[in-house]
């Protein structure tokens, strides 16, 4: 719960999940669960929550909202130039 918490936090100006994960001392996999989980809290309680989707550096393709780690290809050119989704909460 505290760990959480401590997302919540961080969450407050706009993050990656990789920054997350080298904040934190984790491992990429360890925070995605996480994440989601915080993410369906936070509209519960009525947070606002801005994600940036991860985009293709090379054709632009925009990856879905829910994608929340780095994807490893891009499906439409197969470039692995990619931005990673920018995930940040606002408390209301």
């Amino acid at each position: 719960m505290a760990f959480r918490k401590d997302l919540l936090a961080l969450l407050a100006e706009p993050r990656t999940a990789s920054s997350l994960t080298r904040e934190l001392g984790l491992k990429r996999g360890e925070i995605e669960e996480d994440l989601a989980h915080l993410l369906r809290s936070a509209r519960a309680a009525g947070h606002r929550i801005a994600i940036e989707p991860a985009t293709c550096r090379a054709c632009g393709f925009r990856f879905d909202e829910r994608k929340l780690a780095k994807p490893g290809k891009c499906p439409k050119c197969r470039s692995t130039w990619l931005y990673e989704a920018l995930i940040s909460i606002k408390k209301s």
